[in-house]
């Protein structure tokens, strides 16, 4: 767990970009967040590959952590869809991001270590790219069993660093050089928080961190260039899990 200090420092810098992701938007400069649709696809796909296409059918209690200003479960075919996040008050006061969204998802202001959502009201929660963002990591995994229904199916995603790049962000972000993230995952400390908190995975995926470092070492952009020099560069590990009764 990181400080209360810390986690809203992360929550500044995650306002911070998506309002300039708003302003480009609105100025034509950047696409208009398809990548979530995208992304609910994907994730469609990959339940049928596994056996779990009933979730699929449209009938799924669909619960999203952390899904930023339109979330990947307002595109998932649902029978209801709440989207969950801290910094809902921005964005749905945000004319740009609110017109992107779909009217008829229920997007509720709230953390992920106190889910303000009944106890195992869901078939499937989703947490994308979220759980290196927030204050209580094991907090937020408790409430995320607790709003699942017993045998209930959890995706979850994040960035994940090599062995020696974990070490390396540990201390850039106890410096503060990487804000938005308070928290650094390897994919088998992502596994181990899974299974600690009562999650066996069903399937995983795990990027190569030797792509992302050529992508790194071969952008324009001076960050990313520096990121690859410090063996820090990220890749993507995904988890479905089932909640073990």
């Amino acid at each position: 767990m990181v400080g209360l200090g810390r986690w809203r420092t992360a929550q500044r810098y995650e306002q911070g970009f998506w309002a300039s992701q708003a302003e480009q938007i609105a100025a034509g400069a950047t696409s208009q967040l398809d990548w979530y649709k995208w992304r609910s696809d994907q994730l469609t796909q990959r339940l049928v590959r596994c056996g779990l296409g009933a979730l699929t059918e449209g009938a799924a209690r669909v619960l999203e952590v952390g899904g930023g200003p339109v979330g990947v479960a307002s595109f998932y075919p649902s029978s209801r869809a709440v989207l969950v996040d801290p910094l809902e008050s921005f964005y749905g006061s945000n004319e740009v991001l609110r017109k992107l969204r779909n009217p008829h998802a229920e997007y509720i202001s709230g953390r992920g270590e106190s889910l303000p959502v009944e106890t195992g009201g869901f078939d499937l929660v989703i947490i994308e790219n979220c759980i290196d963002h927030v204050q209580d990591a094991h907090g937020v995994m408790r409430e995320l069993g607790r709003a699942l229904r017993p045998d209930g199916i959890l995706y979850l995603t994040v960035n994940c660093r090599s062995k020696t790049g974990y070490v390396v962000h540990r201390t850039l972000s106890s410096l503060r050089l990487d804000p938005g993230h308070p928290h650094t995952f390897t994919p088998p400390r992502v596994a181990a928080l899974l299974r600690g908190h009562g999650f066996e995975p069903v399937d995983t995926e795990i990027g190569s961190y030797e792509e992302a470092r050529r992508e790194d070492l071969a952008s324009p952009t001076r960050k990313a260039r520096l990121k690859a020099y410090l063996g820090v560069s990220e890749y993507v590990t995904s988890v479905i899990s089932r909640k073990l009764s």
